[in-house]
């Protein structure tokens, strides 16, 4: 089995060493496997996973890399998907006990394109119920109950994709998808010390995924580095429409500034003077030598009616 520090490398590395044949996917879908296995329950991570399916994929994916000219980067990658996606034969349970027993005969298009690109889903998520569309109070709402951060297990991984937030922060996968209404995304991606991307409503389809704001819900990934979450979001590049729900991918002309842009380029950032009373920084000098450069820029705040 693949070390802890493999298993915890970044999307763009884990690929680097696909392609150079330092390992092989059917090696890393069983390693991460096996320490989903060992971990996944404790921390209530998974809703199910789907090693024969995983394992199958797998294999595909390792006799299709050789005859590929060029490598994808998501080609051999593990992951795992919230449980409100559809996946052919495998329960969809959103969460909620009255649809434990739930299956649908397609995949969510979402899975179909990272399919297509070569990833490899080794389960589904476990979630809130219904994504926290009939409200909650506790962090055990849950068919799977409550969902322990790995950094912390008497701590909550916050929702409603908390299944996604602790199995990439646990490492038990190379990345994850989770869905966005408000906050369902971004939230575990700050309580888990992971990177999230919670894309423009949509730039990604939500066939096969539960709806709970037709106006509002968005699809997006969990890694651990943004780096990775670009990899993962132009993974579908070449999607086309799927019914009314357009899934763009990389397409758009959409270009995500790297570190290295950034290096090159400089960073110029908008300091907001008067939208808080007192601003804690460790850079709060104006040009101060560390690469950046900043320009003061006031909010254009209105006064209601009445006020001094």
């Amino acid at each position: 089995m693949l070390s802890e520090q493999v298993l915890y490398l970044s999307v763009g590395e884990l690929a680097k060493r696909i392609q150079s044949k330092q390992i092989s996917p059917v090696e890393l879908t069983e390693s991460y496997l096996a320490r989903s296995e060992a971990l996944g329950p404790k921390l209530n991570a998974y809703a199910k996973l789907t090693p024969d399916l995983a394992l199958e994929q797998a294999h595909a994916a390792e006799k299709g890399y050789s005859a590929r000219a060029l490598p994808r980067p998501l080609h051999g990658i593990p992951y795992a998907a919230k449980d409100l996606l559809a996946v052919k034969g495998i329960p969809a349970t959103w969460g909620a006990k009255p649809f434990a027993g739930q299956v649908f005969d397609y995949n969510a298009t979402v899975i179909e394109h990272l399919h297509n690109v070569g990833a490899i889903l080794l389960g589904k998520a476990a979630m809130i119920e219904l994504a926290g569309g009939m409200g909650y109070a506790y962090a055990s709402a849950s068919l799977q109950r409550e969902t322990k951060n790995p950094w912390d297990i008497n701590c909550w991984t916050c929702g409603s994709s908390s299944g996604s937030g602790a199995i990439v922060a646990a490492g038990l996968a190379g990345f994850a998808i989770g869905t966005e209404t408000w906050g369902s995304i971004v939230c575990p991606s700050a309580f888990c010390g992971v990177s999230g991307l919670r894309p423009t409503y949509g730039r990604v389809s939500r066939r096969g995924a539960m709806a709970l704001s037709y106006s509002m819900d968005k699809i997006g990934p969990l890694a651990r580095s943004a780096e990775d979450c670009t990899n993962i979001f132009r993974g579908d590049r070449g999607a086309r429409c799927a019914g009314s729900q357009y899934t763009a991918g990389g397409q758009g002309g959409v270009h995500i500034f790297t570190a290295a842009d950034l290096k090159a380029r400089g960073l110029r950032i908008g300091w907001l003077t008067n939208a808080w009373e007192t601003i804690r920084s460790s850079c709060h000098r104006k040009n101060c030598g560390c690469g950046e450069s900043r320009s003061e820029a006031p909010l254009p705040f209105r006064k209601r009616r009445g006020a001094a």
